[in-house]
C-alpha cells in the first residue's frame, strides 16, 4: 500500500536555487502572492532533486521509512517504501504570515510508491491477509490533481553568528486528501488465494476514496517529516534577505 501524499509537500525549499549555490533565482516581497507561487514553482524540482550546498538529501524518489500501523482494527507495515512523482507537484498557493509567523502552502500531485507490505486483521468490511509487494498509484496524467496537500509551517525568528536574521521553524502540521483516484495492488494477498485476493483488491480500489483518506496518514507522515527536515536545513543557510525583497 502507498501513501496518499499530500507533503507536506512540501515543498519548501524556499525559492529556486542558482547552480552554483543556494542563493534564491527570484526574490519576493513576503505578501505578493503571485511572486511567491512562481517562486515555490520554480523550486519544486530543484528541491526534490536535492541540493548538495544546502545538506538537503534527494525527496524524489524518497527511500521512505519503515510504517507500522493499527487503525481500526486494521494492520499493516510497509517496509523499503519508495516513493516517486513531488518533483512534479504544483503550486497553488502561497500564504506567508510575517506577524502570526506561519508559512503556509498548498500543492498537488501525482505519486507512486512501492514495498513490502505485511497485513491483517479486517479493512474496512472485509478481513485481509498478506505479506508481498504492494503499490499505489494516485495519478491523473491530464490534471495532476489527484492528491492534494495544504501545510503549515510556524516559526521563530533568530540571529546567526554574523547577526543575521534567519527563519527557524518550530512547528509543522497539514491536512491532506486524494481527490482523483488511487489505484492499490497487493501481491500474495491470503497465501495466493486469486479469488479472495481479486475480491479484496476489487473493493479496495472501487472505494479508494476511503481506503486512502482513512488509513493514509501513516504513511504521509513519514514523508511529511522528511520534508520539513529539509525545509529546517535550507532555512537555516539562507539568511531572510537573501529570500525577499525589502
Amino acid at each position: 500500500m502507498g501513501v496518499p501524499f499530500q507533503v507536506s509537500f512540501l515543498l519548501l525549499a524556499l525559492f529556486g536555487f542558482v547552480q552554483s549555490g543556494v542563493m534564491p533565482e527570484q526574490k519576493c516581497k513576503l505578501d505578493d502572492k503571485k511572486c511567491l507561487v512562481s517562486a515555490f514553482q520554480k523550486m519544486v524540482p530543484v528541491f526534490m532533486a536535492g541540493i548538495p550546498e544546502a545538506d538537503i538529501a534527494v525527496l524524489d524518489p524518497m527511500e521512505m521509512d519503515d510504517v507500522s500501523f493499527d487503525i481500526a482494527g486494521f494492520q499493516f507495515s510497509l517496509k523499503g517504501g519508495r516513493l516517486k512523482g513531488l518533483k512534479n507537484s504544483v503550486i497553488d498557493d502561497v500564504d506567508w504570515d510575517t506577524k502570526k509567523k506561519i508559512l503556509s502552502f498548498v500543492f498537488h500531485s501525482a505519486v507512486s510508491a512501492k514495498g513490502h507490505y505485511t497485513a491483517g486483521g479486517q479493512l474496512l468490511i472485509l478481513p485481509i491477509s498478506g505479506d508481498g509487494d504492494s503499490s499505489l498509484k494516485l495519478s491523473n496524467v491530464k490534471l495532476l490533481e489527484n492528491l492534494e496537500i495544504k501545510a503549515f509551517i510556524h516559526y521563530d525568528i533568530v540571529k546567526d553568528s554574523e547577526g543575521k536574521d534567519h527563519i527557524k521553524p518550530k512547528k509543522f502540521h497539514f491536512d491532506f486528501e486524494v481527490k482523483e483516484g488511487a489505484h492499490f495492488h497487493l501481491s500474495n494477498l491470503f497465501n495466493g488465494n486469486k479469488e479472495l485476493s481479486d475480491n479484496l483488491l476489487k473493493f479496495i480500489n472501487e472505494n479508494w476514496y476511503q481506503v486512502s483518506n482513512e488509513f493514509g496518514r501513516p504513511f504521509t507522515n513519514v514523508a511529511a517529516k522528511a520534508i520539513y527536515k529539509n525545509i529546517v536545513k535550507y532555512f537555516e543557510k539562507v539568511p531572510i534577505q537573501d529570500i525577499t525583497v525589502a
